[in-house]
Formats: structure tokens, sequence, C-alpha cells
């Protein structure tokens, strides 16, 4: 069982991608994902909470629902990031992670197609695994004092590429 809370949040899971990897998402087309982490910003409005959500993302899925799904068809979940808050989060960290010079946005709209009319997404790319020190001292800056993330490493994977 991963050990993340069931209450409603925000999340940032973490995946290793080894090898250059080219398919279809759903209406965003042919993408190409490059060796390296990527970070997704979601959110976890519904029953079960974070811990739900999360679990959906790292069961194994036949048949992909969103974005994310099509991209853990191949990728290592390695670390989830995440805070309890009745608050929506996710597109304010979505925001965060696209102005920091450590990311890059590799393709527009993946995971943020409730967003049609800006060039918004919700995953990022970093070559290096990202540091949960900097997001944390990062959100600590820019949240109220009641958002303070968490983070659980996901015990079968090394993270390393």
């Amino acid at each position: 069982m991963i050990e993340v809370p069931e209450s409603k949040g925000a999340y940032v899971l973490i995946v290793s991608v080894k090898q250059t990897q080219r398919l279809v998402i759903g209406r965003l087309g042919r993408c190409t994902f490059s060796p390296g982490f990527y970070e997704y910003v979601g959110s976890a409005c519904g029953q079960g909470g974070i811990r739900a959500r999360v679990s959906h993302h790292l069961a194994s899925i036949a048949q992909p629902h969103w974005h994310i799904d099509y991209l853990l068809g191949f990728a290592t979940p390695i670390e989830v990031w995440y805070a309890s808050s009745d608050r929506k989060l996710e597109r304010e960290w979505a925001e965060m992670l696209r102005h920091s010079a450590r990311f890059q946005t590799p393709i527009p709209h993946f995971g943020a197609s409730d967003y049609r009319r800006s060039r918004t997404t919700h995953l990022f790319y970093s070559k290096q695994r990202p540091s949960f020190r900097w997001f944390e001292a990062k959100v600590g800056k820019i949240f109220e004092p009641s958002i303070r993330p968490e983070h659980f490493t996901l015990p079968t994977s090394s993270g390393a590429l």
C-alpha cells in the first residue's frame, strides 16, 4: 500500500524514462519522451483522495484514462510529492514549476485539457532527478503555512537512469 493520505489535495508524481519513447496520447497526438525525469502535477478531490488517485496511476491499466496513464505504460514511478488541502493547488503548482529554470515543458496541454485556451501543461521534464527539498522550500515561500508538502519514495524503484 502506498503511504499517502486519503485526504483531498494535490500531488506531483515523479517518473523516470530510460530511453526515448514515441507514442500517440489521445488528442495530443504523437509525443516524444526523452530519457530523464518527468514531473506530473495532479489533484485528488474525490473519494479516497490522494491515495486513491496515485494508486490509480500506479495500477496496471489496460485502457488509459488520463494523459499520465499513457506515460506510465513505459515510465518508472519513483516518488510522490503531495499536500493535503481543500484548496485546489494543482494549477498553481504547475505554474510554479513552469516558471522555474529547473524544468522544461515538453508537451503543451498534457494533463491540463480543462484549460483549452492556454498552453498550460501539468507535465514537466528535467534531466536530473528533481529535489524535494527545493520543492518544499518553494512551496513554503509562495503558499500559506498550512500548505506543507510531504513526499513518499516508491519502494520498488531505484530512481536511477
